[in-house]
């Protein structure tokens, strides 16, 4: 028996050794961006630093004026899956996924209101997988093209917007 506990100590001590930090971000910005174009911005920056606002602080252009709907970091081990769960004001971020050999799975579900009588709530999903390394790299990017009137000097007008939505992994052991 006191071998088994002195070999489960062990594990216990030196698995965190092992293990590095993933920093997962959700960003969106209010036009049509490339894939090739974000990559190669993000490949230049430090996502945890980028996405320490709101809004993207940084000095590439491709990367400006995107909104932060999501950021996280963690620890990770490779090949083990994580889960964690976030609740800041009136939204709720649960967070699913594995970490592979080189690679990322990830499922985040942000959960906005209160299931309170007649209050709804509102559900987003974001989800991908794709290699990770200790650049920035894209999972997962999903694009919306949303047509709408806008009533400018008493006219209506078809207007529309797009939408750029990326999902962005980082592992640094």
């Amino acid at each position: 028996m006191r071998k088994l506990l002195t070999a489960l100590a062990l594990v216990l001590a030196v698995t965190p050794v092992f293990a590095g930090r993933l920093d997962i971000a959700v960003i969106q910005f209010g036009s049509e961006r490339t894939p090739e174009e974000l990559a190669a911005a993000l490949s230049r920056t430090n996502l945890s630093e980028i996405t320490n606002s709101d809004r993207t602080i940084t000095s590439e252009n491709e990367l400006k004026a995107g909104n932060v709907l999501f950021a996280q970091s963690f620890v990770a081990s490779p090949g083990a899956g994580f889960a964690t769960s976030t609740r800041l004001g009136n939204q709720r971020a649960d967070v699913k996924g594995q970490l592979g050999s080189g690679r990322v799975s990830v499922n985040i579900d942000i959960i906005e209101g209160v299931k309170l009588g007649l209050r709804n709530y509102a559900t987003s999903n974001y989800n991908g997988s794709g290699p990770v390394s200790s650049a920035p790299q894209i999972i997962s990017m999903k694009q919306t093209r949303i047509k709408g009137p806008q009533v400018e000097k008493g006219q209506t007008k078809m207007r529309t917007l797009y939408l750029t939505t990326i999902l962005v992994a980082q592992y640094q052991p």
